[in-house]
């Protein structure tokens, strides 16, 4: 599937001193899961299922 803009993220954890994890309406690369999270300290990209991480949203 291709997209033409970013999807909508939403917060799914802030507090003070704790880091900004973003839920990213994105499949992952590895394991096809429906969901990617996004560390801003790190810059990271995530899985809610599998280890997998990256510094780009579709890799």
């Amino acid at each position: 599937m291709s997209r033409t803009e970013p999807a909508p993220a939403t917060v799914v954890t802030a507090s003070a001193g704790d880091d900004l994890v973003l839920a990213i309406d994105a499949d992952c690369p590895a394991c096809s899961g429906p969901e990617r999270t996004f560390t801003a300290s790190t810059g990271l990209y995530g899985c809610t299922r599998c280890p997998h991480t990256s510094f780009e949203r579709d890799h």
